[in-house]
């Protein structure tokens, strides 16, 4: 039997806040509690998922930071379907979400925040989610709105005088997604940004990886036997991972062992995901602010070789969640499609890793005329996407994450492509957002046949049919 196993991608982030109030300023707040389901596989999606509030224990919406920081990840994001049904799956996540602005008197948003706080559920194992949710609850209680709020309505102030300029509201976020949720680990990745002027705001995330049988939030120094070995070794696999062509391109300049010590093995700067163990680097860490976060993944085969104790080992659906390219000639500005790889992957399932680069749209600069760029081992199967593409409207676009992982087929299982591409509708979402008809295109890819499509899915894969 065809059973599909799908990966959910999120392609816009909410734009969370929470509660801050001020003299003479205006207050406007909101509160929100949305489902989110993982894991979802067609057997769930005749189940759906549980539609009722959180018995978590826990306080009301705690004060953070939020973000959307739309950069490279291997992680499974989540979907906010709320009426899809009852959820068989034991362990779920909801997420509780504040949103507060600030206004001038004259009506000028001063200062917007927001939260995103995961509150996890476990039936029958109600005391271990409480005591996850109350380390949550603890690691969001460490953020304060009030030193940027403050920051803001001085600049403000300062932008009215007579050498006066365009005041941009200043703007404080945390925004959290679920990186893995089974039955032996739940794990988040948690972003926290600020925007105080200046070009671009500022951005970085953690992780925390919890035990699900337990409820302890788990140290890297304790999910393998020997650490020091896992440690060690692990530390040389990124040092050569940072010579890799997907690297070269992200990185300053190849960055010391030293230097990738002391940024990806930090204590929160690691997570398990659906690909592995992901150590992140954040903006400037070891590339500039235009590589965004960058993740050095160690996959579950490697870590197993490494001693990860079996409480944590994965052999759930493989997920990769990757960036199109986009690349640009320093001196012209025009775009580079030169086809060097972004990433490796194998494809086909033969042992041997493909290397991939996927561009978005690509423009003929003589004719104006765009297609996709995908090239597989140098070749490019850009005309493969664009013929798939044909069957949609004109009113969308091709969304800026794409993904690889494996799906169950006839022939015992291949990877597999997810494209994804938004057709936006007419009216607006409750969140005051454009309506968005989501399509994923699956495409398989074998050295014979080249790459070639698989089938198509209404809204995101991996989640139940939108209403």
């Amino acid at each position: 039997m065809f059973q599909k196993k799908y990966l959910t991608i999120l392609l816009t982030a909410s734009l969370l806040a929470a509660g801050v109030s001020a003299c003479g300023a205006e207050d406007n707040s909101d509160t929100d509690d949305r489902l989110e389901i993982t894991d979802i596989t067609d057997d769930d999606k005749s189940a759906g998922a549980e539609d009722t509030a959180p018995q978590d224990g826990t306080a009301d919406e705690t004060p953070g930071d939020g973000a959307s920081s739309g950069t490279e990840s291997d992680t499974d994001v989540i979907s906010d379907v709320s009426d899809a049904g009852e959820q068989e799956n034991p362990i779920s996540v909801t997420f509780k979400e504040t949103f507060d602005e600030v206004k001038g008197d004259d009506g000028t948003v001063i200062f917007t925040s927001g939260t995103q706080r995961p509150v996890v559920r476990i039936k029958g194992a109600e005391d271990i989610a409480e005591k996850i949710n109350a380390d949550i609850a603890t690691y969001y209680d460490t953020f304060s709105f009030d030193e940027t709020l403050s920051m803001a309505k001085e600049d403000y102030a300062a932008s009215l005088g007579e050498d006066g300029w365009n005041f941009i509201g200043y703007s404080s976020e945390i925004n959290a997604k679920v990186t893995r949720m089974d039955e032996s680990v739940i794990a988040f990745e948690i972003t926290v940004s600020d925007f105080t002027g200046g070009a671009h705001g500022n951005y970085g995330s953690i992780g925390k990886n919890y035990s699900a049988k337990t409820g302890a939030l788990l140290a890297l120094d304790e999910i393998s036997e020997d650490y020091e070995a896992f440690h060690a070794t692990a530390l040389d696999y990124m040092v050569n991972l940072a010579e890799t062509p997907a690297y070269k391109d992200k990185l300053f300049g190849p960055p010391s062992k030293d230097d990738l010590d002391s940024t990806l093995f930090q204590p929160e700067s690691w997570v398990f995901t659906k690909s592995g163990i992901s150590f992140l680097a954040g903006p400037y860490a070891l590339g500039p602010y235009a590589s965004g976060e960058i993740y050095f993944r160690l996959p579950y085969e490697k870590a197993c070789d490494l001693g990860l104790k079996e409480d944590y080992r994965y052999d759930g659906n493989f997920v990769d969640e990757r960036n199109y390219i986009y690349k640009y000639d320093p001196e012209t500005f025009e775009p580079v499609v030169d086809g060097t790889p972004d990433c490796y992957f194998d494809l086909d399932g033969d042992g041997t890793e493909e290397g991939l680069a996927f561009y978005g749209q690509v423009a003929d600069p003589e004719t104006g005329d765009s297609r996709k760029a995908f090239y597989i081992d140098g070749k490019d199967y850009g005309d493969v996407i664009d013929d798939e593409l044909q069957n949609i409207e004109d009113n969308g676009y091709l969304a800026d994450t794409y993904a690889l992982y494996h799906a169950d087929a006839p022939d015992g299982g291949v990877p597999a492509i997810a494209v994804l591409f938004t057709e936006f509708g007419d009216g607006t979402a409750p969140d005051g957002s454009q309506i968005s008809h989501p399509r994923s295109f699956i495409f398989g890819y074998t050295k014979e046949q080249g790459l070639y499509y698989m089938y198509r899915e209404d809204g995101f894969v991996t989640l139940p049919k939108q209403p």
